[in-house]
């Protein structure tokens, strides 16, 4: 009898102690980074949120709920949705109609981060599947009222302007949410085959006019150098025509300097012979330079006369015969 009652007293301990470290199992919990944890009390989300780290809770009272707060992204494509992975979605491209009603396919990614104060709130309005409630819808909205201003003809050309503004209407609309957006980026415009040929016989007609543009810049630009060596060459002709012209007068006034000189010489010496000659020196050269023939001509010198030439007779030169005085024999006187 004592032994059952040992037994039962045994086993009531034994519940008691299972429940109790199940109890305080289950008030401890684990949040990983990247996540934080939000208690709910009796199904009420609590404001305070639980950071990563061991926490403890009342179990049976309270749970907690797990939420991530890393940075989702959200992937519109031109292909069936791929294979989804952690913080990543995959959608279909977002289709939309341009302002001629044309359909055209846009490819966006959308980055953005749900705010970590904000996880009760989020968890309270939207539940886990906030992406599908919120995000994407608003997405595509602001994708289809954007484009939508725009022609297919222009959209093309105006890749980045599109992005800007739908940079610009995303940002101010997550500013209301308990979002952040991380980044917009445009992946790709898929316009109809009709307005693809017409953008490409566009972008053939500029690249072409470019093409010729560049054909004249370059004909200017050829233009241009060989008037700078024509004017390059003149200048050079006439420089070198100048030298030559200054050498020319160079050795002009040197010769005339030299035949000036030597005119100058020559008058001085001139003027020192004539200075040298007097009457005596002219009978004495006369004399000495005679050879003892009798002149046959006589310029009358005299200031009336206009250098008359006179022509003289012959004089013979023949040895006169010999006096009486030189044939007769001397007379001896005794």
């Amino acid at each position: 009898m004592q032994n059952q009652k040992l037994l039962i007293v045994i086993g009531i301990l034994v519940t008691i102690l299972y429940f109790a470290g199940s109890a305080m199992t289950s008030a401890m919990y684990t949040i990983q980074s990247g996540s934080v944890g939000v208690l709910a009390t009796f199904g009420k989300f609590s404001e305070n949120i639980k950071q990563p780290g061991l926490h403890f809770k009342f179990p049976f009272i309270q749970n907690v709920n797990i939420f991530d707060i890393k940075m989702q992204t959200a992937n519109y494509l031109n292909r069936e949705s791929a294979q989804e992975d952690d913080g990543v979605m995959n959608r279909k491209q977002i289709e939309v109609l341009d302002s001629k009603s044309l359909p055209i396919g846009i490819e966006i990614s959308v980055q953005y981060t749900p705010k970590t104060e904000k996880a009760g709130f989020i968890l309270e309005q939207y539940g886990r599947n906030y992406f599908e409630k919120l995000i994407n819808p608003m997405v595509r909205n602001i994708v289809r009222d954007v484009i939508g201003k725009y022609q297919a003809e222009d959209i093309a050309v105006k890749r980045s302007e599109i992005g800007n503004e739908l940079r610009l209407q995303m940002t101010k609309e997550f500013e209301q949410l308990p979002f952040i957006l991380n980044n917009l980026g445009l992946r790709n415009i898929n316009l109809p085959p009709v307005i693809l040929k017409k953008v490409e016989e566009v972008q053939l007609a500029k690249q072409e006019e470019q093409r010729l543009t560049m054909i004249e810049q370059q004909a200017k630009k050829n233009q241009e150098i060989k008037t700078i060596e024509a004017n390059t060459r003149l200048i050079e002709v006439t420089t070198q025509a100048k030298a030559d012209a200054d050498k020319k007068r160079i050795e002009a006034d040197a010769r005339a300097y030299q035949i000036s000189a030597e005119a100058d010489a020559t008058a001085k010496a001139n003027q020192l012979i004539a200075a040298s000659i007097t009457p005596e020196l002219i009978n004495y050269r006369s004399i000495d330079k005679w050879n003892g023939q009798y002149p046959q001509m006589l310029i009358n010198g005299g200031e009336q006369s206009n250098g008359l030439i006179l022509s003289l007779p012959e004089i013979n030169t023949a040895p006169l015969p010999p006096t009486v005085e030189e044939t007769s024999p001397p007379v001896t006187i005794q």
